[in-house]
């Protein structure tokens, strides 16, 4: 029997399960078996843990189900799971691997040594492409914990273990795969725990999982009928031929409602990173499609145009998989299917988070009996030598004396050879291992963004913006004496930020939306907040000021800007003096060792339904406090004592 590729989709509900193969002539993945077992029907029950479910899960697949020796096993995990982000890095040809070594301690935020990472550049290489164009790369991330758990209820399964792969992306490589990644379309696939929001912008995608899930809908029908788990879940499955069918739909109202407003923030926020992106269309896939009223709330509520899943063209059923049985499990099973489309080798995303060891460690295994061999064939060569030394005893000496002098001549050049390539290769570690060190645990950050997002948040205050970057003393007096003035730019002065982190969105979606045509050199003033605040002093002195109080050492700085509804001059300074008093987590130690306000505030004008940049005087609007600030990060690195002048 020719070689199987198995899908294995760990949901929250159910193990969805698809095996097939590639065939060459048709060009298209052939599908002879497909099942689902839902963990409510195991010993474990629906509301046992994660890695319970999973394991009584596989536990009832080998009851029904066998791998053979040959076969390909591919597994996709909740993307709750999975850390994802889309970094862009300036044109680095023939360097990434060394790039994205650094980029992925930087992004990841965990230790290196924690998790299984794997990378992919978002646009194919062309031939014409131009030298600085950016390269925007796709980052995943997983623990080495549950990779570890996966292999633990595998068994002897796990040398048959070729890819562990996102669930979204396994979606996205059965629709790339059908054709249905070529235009702007927005995926939704609503599972029992999670639902994934994948955005396709060709050649980009975008992936966000919401906490909004089919479990919502069925504690809807716990809290409300009063009725277990189990009989809710019935409830949800025959809510399509009730006759009940409108009262079960307005209760489920709210959930739907919850899940569109969390969809609509999603593509509001990804809307602001990629200006001009337009969406018409909503695909929706999933275990929740069974649900009546879902498909209709959301076409009602996005004003899209929302369809299901439909016909398969590049993948055919065989066997016991007709095209009825086909289409009936098409809903639940389209990352199952995408495993199977990347495992044949035809999956446009490649990502891969099975550990380096596994994959040694099974080409190692496989190659034994090629050993054995070669071991057979080189005691039959030592017997032909022996049995040569014993027949030309005399001759092989004196052929030995002449060749032990070459060789030890040629021995000892090797290891010559071979001690100075170690100790350049050493050299070169050491440089990548500085390049790669960022001076400062990346805990910090862990720690004061929640310190940062508790004071704002307590002031009742929006963030659009929010920057972190390594400055030196010198560079931070030079953009504090331009603020200050005029607002421009000191030559040679480099900027503050650089668009690396991007905070919450402002009330609605907007995110650091500005007023049209109002740039950094001409804000317009708030009424009633004169003068440049904090930081209205500037000039050699302040250069000097902070030269002897940081010396030469780079200091971290948080940049932010930020909305308040309260257009006072004293209530924004208050915000920055809880800032600058807010201490670390379990420690007296402060946060920041600096907090000052940038430049003037000024007024934006926003709907108050929707959060939309207007202008002053429109319907609705409603006057913000726009300000911006930085503070200076307390990294531990001690200071110097300000010189008195």
């Amino acid at each position: 029997m020719a070689k199987a590729i198995w899908g294995l989709d760990f949901g929250h509900w159910s193990l969805k399960v698809a095996r097939g193969r590639y065939d060459k002539k048709s060009d298209s993945v052939i599908i002879d078996l497909l099942d689902e077992i839902v963990y409510g029907q195991l010993r474990c029950g629906y509301e046992a843990s994660p890695i319970e479910k999973h394991r009584e899960g596989i536990i009832a697949f080998r009851a029904k189900h066998e791998i053979g020796a040959g076969d390909d096993l591919c597994i996709a995990v909740s993307g709750s799971e999975v850390f994802h982000r889309f970094v862009r890095l300036p044109p680095v040809p023939g360097r990434l691997d060394d790039i994205m070594r650094f980029e992925a301690g930087q992004q990841i935020p965990f230790d290196l040594e924690e998790v299984v990472y794997s990378y992919q550049r978002i646009q194919e290489e062309t031939e014409g492409e131009e030298e600085f164009e950016e390269i925007e790369v796709g980052l995943f991330a997983l623990k080495r914990q549950k990779v570890a758990e996966l292999m633990d209820m595998l068994g002897e399964w796990r040398w048959n273990l070729r890819v562990i792969q996102d669930a979204p992306l396994a979606v996205y490589n059965l629709l790339h795969y059908e054709g249905l990644a070529n235009e702007s379309l927005v995926v939704l696939d609503v599972g029992g725990a999670t639902t994934d929001v994948l955005v396709l912008n060709p050649p980009r995608f975008w992936v966000r999982t919401l906490l909004v899930a089919g479990d919502d809908l069925t504690n809807a029908f716990v809290q409300h009928f009063n009725v277990t788990v189990e009989e809710s879940e019935r409830i949800k499955r025959r809510a399509g031929r009730s006759a009940h069918k409108e009262q079960i739909v307005r209760i489920l109202q709210p959930v739907f409602e919850e899940l569109t407003t969390e969809i609509q923030r999603s593509l509001g926020y990804y809307k602001s990173l990629e200006r001009g992106v337009m969406f018409d269309r909503v695909l929706i896939v999933g275990g929740a499609l069974r649900m009546s009223g879902l498909a209709q709330t959301l076409s009602a509520e996005m004003q899209y145009k929302v369809q299901h899943l439909g016909e398969l063209r590049r993948i055919r059923g065989e066997g016991s998989v007709d095209a009825e049985r086909l289409r009936t499990a098409l809903p639940g099973a389209c990352a199952a299917l995408g495993l199977v489309v990347q495992g044949a080798g035809q999956g446009r995303m490649e990502i891969n988070m099975v550990p380096e060891e596994v994959v040694m460690a099974r080409v190692v295994a496989q190659k034994k009996p090629w050993a054995l061999a070669s071991a057979v064939m080189f005691l039959l060569v030592v017997a032909f030598l022996v049995l040569g030394e014993w027949l030309y005893a005399g001759e092989l000496r004196q052929a030995d004396r002449q060749v032990r002098g070459d060789t030890l001549e040629t021995v000892t050049k090797l290891e010559n050879d071979y001690t100075q390539a170690t100790d350049e290769a050493a050299e070169l570690e050491n440089k990548l291992a500085s390049l790669a060190d960022a001076g400062i645990d990346r805990d910090i950050f862990l720690l004061v963004l929640p310190v940062f997002a508790d004071v704002i948040a307590s002031k009742d205050v929006y963030v659009t913006r929010l920057d972190f970057s390594w400055m030196e003393p010198s560079a931070i007096a030079l953009q504090v004496e331009a603020l200050a003035g005029d607002r421009g730019v000191v030559p040679g002065a480099p900027p503050f930020g650089g668009g690396g982190l991007v905070g919450p969105p402002a009330p609605g979606g907007a995110v650091g939306a500005r007023l049209p045509g109002v740039g950094v050199g001409a804000r317009p003033p708030m009424p009633g907040l004169p003068g440049a605040g904090p930081l209205a002093a500037g000039g050699p002195a302040a250069r000097r000021a902070y030269t002897g109080q940081y010396g030469d050492q780079s200091l971290l700085v948080l940049q932010f800007s930020c909305e308040s509804t309260q257009r006072s001059l004293t209530y924004i300074e208050g915000v920055l003096e809880a800032l600058a008093g807010a201490s670390l987590p379990d420690s007296s130690e402060p946060a920041f060792t600096e907090v000052k306000m940038l430049g003037e505030a000024y007024d934006v004008w926003r709907i108050g339904s929707t959060g939309a940049v207007t202008s002053e005087g429109q319907e609705g609007a409603v006057p913000y406090a726009a300000f911006e600030g930085f503070a200076v990060v307390n990294t531990g690195q001690g200071t110097e004592e300000v010189e008195s002048e």
